[in-house]
């Protein structure tokens, strides 16, 4: 089998040849490693100080490049792909150094270096908002999308779009709806409790965008569409499942039918312990799930076990593990994963979150090893 076919095998709940591989995100302290030299592919603060000062094409060149020479190196079967900048991209108000990690803007925000991811993160949150003017509507209905943004979806489709799975990661379900509001992550959650009916006027331009990128994949060969939110943390959703049941999924249900439409799967990406709400992604249209958090109590033989006819399920291997284990340990948990999930099918091999800043590179690439060398099944369809 070819990794298309074995990557629509298993989606297909059918045994393929071998578990296939890849990963919603590797960062690039492990890609520079892998390929011998610096890299922009997941670099948040060097691309974020490459796009402040103009280098935009600089940035593009290196994700494209870089992307292609990870994907023949470790052989992935999927390859995950995300918009980037438009051409002649400038940022408007680049922000100047005022101290070490330390930059402000011209309008007084300031930024500063998290060294836990390796980014740059603004630290001043734009004004609060509880209702959408008439105005903050159009103004989102207004966004559009340049073909200049797949650029990088163009050069990995022409070089392995007949032999590997393109998987774009980049259709937003929850930005969309809570960016017009401003403020920050705690102001998000607190909205859907005080203003749900305001965040539900964002529906029509949020899927008005996503349709517009949801094309543009479709006419490039994309084949997986991933949405990317955490819905739960360590004791459970963040919020109370009927909130996100009446407010979210509502939205995602929408964009997941545009999806089959273009002829495209819909997978999610979610961390947290989110039992409560797995049968609302189900009726959503998901069949793919990525980042089951042993560390929030989402096992993965119970997954396996309820939902392994629904979604196809993309672990192996926990970020924690890779992070702080032993190379004994990550085999053990390896061989652990493929006893539980390769049955059947539905089984896509990678880390439950992405191979983080951080983790120990080697312990990846031991994984990796164990998976090529003993996840094959012993009947090929």
């Amino acid at each position: 089998m070819d990794s298309v076919q074995r990557v629509m095998t298993t989606i297909a709940h059918k045994e393929p040849d071998r578990v296939p591989t890849g990963e919603w995100g590797i960062d690039h302290d492990h890609v520079s490693r892998i390929i011998g030299h610096h890299t922009y592919w997941r670099n948040r603060k060097d691309s974020t100080i490459a796009l402040w000062e103009g280098r935009r094409d600089e940035m593009v060149q290196s994700l494209k490049e870089d992307c292609a020479e990870l994907v023949r190196t470790l052989d992935y079967d999927i390859i995950t792909l995300e918009l980037v900048p438009p051409k002649g991209y400038r940022h408007p108000d680049p922000p100047k150094k005022t101290g070490e990690g330390e930059w402000k803007d011209s309008k007084g925000r300031i930024y500063r270096y998290a060294a836990s991811n390796d980014s740059i993160m603004c630290i001043t949150p734009p004004a609060e908002k509880d209702l959408l003017e008439d105005a903050d509507i159009q103004k989102a209905f207004e966004l559009d999308i340049d073909d200049s943004q797949f650029e990088l979806i163009d050069y990995i489709s022409e070089k392995f779009g007949d032999e590997k799975v393109l998987l774009f990661r980049g259709v937003d379900i929850y930005g969309s709806l809570m960016s017009p509001f401003g403020g920050d992550q705690t102001h998000w959650l607190i909205l859907p409790m005080t203003s749900p009916e305001e965040i539900k006027k964002m529906y029509a331009p949020a899927f008005g965008r996503n349709k517009k990128i949801l094309e543009g994949c479709a006419k490039r060969g994309i084949k997986i569409a991933m949405q990317g939110h955490d819905f739960g943390m360590n004791t459970g959703c963040l919020m109370d499942p009927a909130i996100i049941r009446d407010l979210y999924f509502p939205f995602m249900k929408m964009v997941n039918d545009e999806i089959y439409d273009n002829g495209m799967i819909p997978f999610f990406h979610c961390c947290g312990r989110i039992w409560d709400v797995l049968d609302d992604f189900a009726e959503a249209g998901y069949k793919g799930f990525q980042s089951i958090q042993k560390s929030c109590g989402m096992d993965t033989a119970r997954m396996k076990a309820e939902y392994g006819d629904m979604f196809t399920l993309w672990t192996g291997v926990q970020c924690e593990t890779l992070v702080s284990g032993t190379k004994e340990d990550v085999e053990n948990e390896v061989r652990e994963y493929m006893k539980i999930c390769m049955p059947g099918g539905g089984f896509i091999f990678g880390s439950t979150n992405s191979v983080q800043f951080g983790a120990n590179t080697d312990n990846y690439l031991r994984a990796l090893e164990i998976i090529r060398k003993e996840g094959v099944y012993s009947k090929s369809i």
